[in-house]
């Protein structure tokens, strides 16, 4: 055998020589490496900032905070809400963020300054979820997409904050919504169903039923463009929208797809 011819027995015992490679003792995961106080109240919603240098939070002080995660210490506290902040949603170039509270109103932050741009009224009853449109559709980016507890789906222009088209089907409240990177927004709901509506007219597409109870979240696949797509492991971004673009169409046609966004 392969064994014999190398005179190797499986029963040969190997010495290991290692070496410790730091000074210092590495701490678990499982402990709490840092803690950033601040809300008086839960804190309900958070997501870092798409360069991952910040993090936006939402509290039930009704209070929005920036926090520089370099130096784990606040930025600004941005008050305005006049009930609990129950979902924030960074824009994907970074310059506005929205959250949506308890009243149904949603509000546009500055994350530079802290400063209110305004305010998008329509929902009779609380946000549940907020997602923007992905960044190779529309840079700057403009538009978003609201769902709330009276059933219906609103997509908004950040600019204006105006509504531009209502969308209503399920006949529960709408737990989760999310803007595809093909034209698609897909929403679910608490009557058991996800809804594909056309991100242009607001029309519904398609209804994927089979959860026999309610639909609480909803993630899309987004692995094969992390894998493959316009990275070059340095942190550069693009200097403007044409640039994006550009990159956005060469690597469309080196591999044959759209991005998408989750």
């Amino acid at each position: 055998s392969h064994l014999q011819k190398q005179k190797v027995s499986v029963e040969q015992c190997l010495r290991i020589v290692y070496m410790p490679q730091a000074v210092f003792r590495v701490r678990p995961v499982a402990r709490c490496t840092a803690s950033m106080p601040g809300h008086s109240e839960s804190v309900l919603a958070v997501q870092f900032s798409p360069n991952g240098r910040y993090l936006a939070s939402g509290s039930g002080d009704t209070t929005l905070r920036f926090w520089d995660l370099s130096t784990q210490l606040p930025k600004h506290e941005c008050k305005g809400h006049r009930n609990w902040v129950l979902c924030v949603s960074w824009s994907p170039d970074a310059v506005v963020v929205a959250s949506g509270d308890m009243d149904g109103t949603i509000w546009l932050w500055d994350p530079v300054s802290g400063k209110p741009h305004g305010t998008c009224k329509g929902h009779s009853k609380w946000i549940t979820s907020l997602a923007w449109e992905p960044a190779h559709k529309a840079l700057p980016s403009r538009r978003f997409v609201s769902g709330s507890k009276d059933n219906t789906i609103r997509v908004w222009d950040a600019t204006t904050r105006r509504c531009l088209f209502t969308m209503s089907s399920h006949t529960m409240v709408v737990t989760c919504v999310r803007w595809g990177g093909e034209g698609l927004i897909y929403s679910s709901s608490r009557d058991c169903s996800i809804n594909v509506w056309d991100a242009q007219e607001g029309k519904l597409v398609r209804t994927l039923k089979g959860h026999g109870h309610w639909v609480n979240t909803l993630a899309l696949s987004t692995e094969y463009v992390l894998r493959t797509g316009a990275f070059d492991h340095t942190g550069r971004a693009p200097e403007d929208p044409q640039e994006a673009m550009k990159v956005h169409d060469h690597f469309t046609r080196r591999y044959g797809f759209g991005l998408s966004s989750n």
